[in-house]
């Protein structure tokens, strides 16, 4: 009995320890759906990285890419041409249907391009959009796309002169050269034939399973990549205009806390904003905690600047900054351009919404004790009515920024002054009182 039980145990080993090896000799194949007509930005950027670490860490044999695209933005195009790159795990491009302008750029950095009947890849001159006709980007930009279309080329054994005169007109293809024939006038697009024939593709296949057979790849683990819905909510919160409007609202929530006292509505209002802000910064891929870290720094230094030191010196503008360097920093190197976009529009926006806010502070009699949330009422003194008080004089115990308390006659009340901002120890005189609202303005003694 003994035996036969050490006999199941052996056997038991042996075929745990095979199918073990069976597992780890799967052929994983990992593909990244095609997403119709996808725009190069931000989003896909991140998505296509997250993809490709995911098959790294999965020890993938292969990476297929699926690709319809009109092309997008050049930094992120240069973004997902170095992941594909320095990727471990080798990275085919399934053209299936477009992929122009940055698309064509993706797909050369590749090993290997395989294209569906009916695609094309090409036309990748840099253009940026004038009212709402596309114009031709300037020698700068042309040239370094052409000098990474050209390295793309290089790197993946590619028709290099047809690969450069995808962005640039101005190159001069003959077919006894280069394989197809073009003026000067034209850039180059070709379809799938065209591309085989002077090797730009690799082959052409109409199905990820034709790659595979085309590849020899014997009984394939397909794992698919696809959009999931947090993708798309962070690919809403990743446009730009989106961007510049949290960064707007948060500006204007630390701008209506600090007019009003305690802990408020703006309050709360700047934290959920630039949460997300940076939540989205941080899930694309380009930002680290670096970039808040230093952004919540800023706030602080400029909050200890407001309460706590007089005038406006070096803390101030450490804070401002640190805000800057933050929101600079989540949007990664290569998107400075996009920074400057989000951060020049929520300016705009903000100016308008700051206006809005200091209107409606002056009309509104009860704004500030709506406003609030929580305040320190120590040392508060409540009465049926202050209208004894219009006229006095008093001291200011606390800087207001631009609420604070005054002492009057040795009592101290909670006060607000006109909009500016009054240093401790200032000689104050009450000029209205609404209710339980007290307003100051500055007094010669």
């Amino acid at each position: 009995m003994k035996k036969t039980n050490n006999i199941f145990i052996i056997l038991f080993l042996i075929i745990f320890i095979f199918s073990n090896y069976l597992y780890s000799n799967e052929n994983k194949v990992y593909v990244i759906k095609k997403q119709e007509f996808q725009e190069i930005n931000r989003w896909y950027a991140g998505y296509i990285k997250k993809a490709l670490d995911k098959a790294s860490e999965d020890n993938a044999c292969l990476i297929i890419l699926e690709l319809d695209t009109p092309g997008g933005l050049l930094s992120s195009a240069l973004s997902i041409k170095n992941y594909i790159m320095n990727s471990q795990i080798p990275v085919i491009v399934y053209i299936n249907k477009n992929a122009l302008s940055a698309g064509a750029l993706i797909s050369l950095s590749a090993k290997e391009i395989y294209m569906s009947d009916g695609s094309v890849i090409g036309a990748a001159t840099p253009v940026y959009l004038n009212g709402n006709e596309p114009k031709k980007a300037g020698e700068k930009e042309v040239s370094a796309m052409r000098a990474a279309m050209r390295a793309s080329a290089e790197a993946s054994k590619k028709n290099i002169r047809a690969s450069e005169a995808m962005v640039d007109e101005n190159i001069v293809l003959t077919k006894k050269d280069d394989g197809i024939d073009l003026n000067n006038k034209t850039l180059l697009t070709l379809s799938a034939d065209e591309a085989v024939r002077i090797n730009i593709a690799d082959k052409k296949a109409n199905s990820i399973n034709e790659i595979l057979e085309l590849k020899n790849i014997e009984n394939p683990k397909i794992i698919n990549i696809e959009k999931e819905s947090y993708d798309s909510v962070l690919s809403f919160l990743l446009n730009p205009l989106v961007l510049s409007i949290l960064m707007s609202v948060g500006i204007a929530g630390i701008y209506l806390e600090i007019k009003t006292p305690g802990f408020g509505v703006g309050g709360v209002t700047a934290i959920i904003a630039f949460s997300v802000f940076f939540f989205a910064q941080f899930f694309s891929g380009n930002s680290s905690f670096l970039a808040p870290a230093i952004f919540i720094l800023g706030v602080i230094l400029i909050g200890v600047e407001i309460f706590l030191i007089p005038g406006f010196g070096i803390t101030g503008i450490l804070g401002i900054i640190g805000i800057v360097i933050g929101i600079f920093l989540s949007f990664g190197i290569q998107n400075i351009a996009i920074a400057v976009f989000v951060i020049f529009i929520s300016l705009i926006i903000d100016i308008i919404l700051i206006i809005l806010i200091a209107k409606f502070m002056t009309k509104s009699k009860d704004f500030k004790n709506k406003i609030a949330l929580e305040s320190d009422t120590s040392g508060y003194h409540s009465s049926i009515s202050y209208d004894d008080l219009i006229g006095k004089k008093g001291i200011a115990e606390t800087f207001f920024r631009p609420s604070g308390y005054i002492v009057i006659d040795g009592k101290r009340y909670d006060a607000v002054s006109e909009g500016e901002f009054i240093d401790k120890g200032s000689s104050l005189k009450v000029v209205l009182v609404e209710g339980n609202r007290i307003v100051v303005k500055k007094s010669n003694k």
